[in-house]
């Protein structure tokens, strides 16, 4: 088994019942989901850093089908040891306790709210510094829309705020031309 894996946007890292080793994102970002009577129900998000499948290390199955959102990488994480087993432990207790007060702030409050948090999520690094975002960046917006708990009219219209889209214009020339055959042909 690969040490790193690269994961592209819609792919699934792990699935819900299987059996495997804890992993831990170093890239990208990616939605932890458990089938309900429902359908599939978003539990949390994972961003660099944060460790996925840590029920493995009590011999559990994994609990979610973890997908990326964005394309991301993902990394072995060495629990061999007892203290090495504890230190993972501790470190999912404290990231469950952050990405738990994320879902809260992505699933409650004004849109703006939700999606301005959203992509400071979404911008975060491994080492905790934000880089700068594109549109291309982004999972689609209906994507963006679940996660918010919102329509995905209404992503759009707020993203417009926070990253405008770029708007292509024709040039000058091309724009005049076409006015005049306009103009000829009356």
């Amino acid at each position: 088994m690969d040490k790193i894996k690269t994961i592209k946007r819609g792919q699934v890292l792990v699935s819900a019942g299987e059996y495997g080793p804890v992993w831990r994102i170093t890239e990208g970002m990616f939605r932890l989901e458990r089938l309900s009577m429902d359908g599939m129900s978003l539990v949390q998000l994972g961003l660099p850093g944060d460790l996925l499948g840590v029920e493995a290390l009590c011999a559990e199955p994994y609990a979610y089908i973890i997908t990326a959102i964005t394309t991301g990488q993902a990394e072995l994480v060495d629990a061999n040891h007892e203290l090495s087993r504890f230190g993972v432990v501790a470190k999912a207790y404290l990231q469950q306790q952050r990405r738990t007060h994320d879902m809260m702030k992505l699933r409650g409050g004004p849109v703006n709210e939700r999606l301005a948090h959203f992509l400071k999520l979404l911008a975060r690094n491994v080492d905790g510094s934000e880089c700068e975002l594109d549109r291309r960046d982004l999972p689609v917006l209906k994507e963006i829309a679940a996660i918010l708990d919102t329509a995905t009219e209404t992503v759009c219209r707020e993203l417009n705020a926070f990253l405008p889209a770029r708007v292509y214009q024709r040039h000058v020339r091309e724009a005049w031309a076409g006015a005049s055959n306009l103009a000829l042909a009356a």
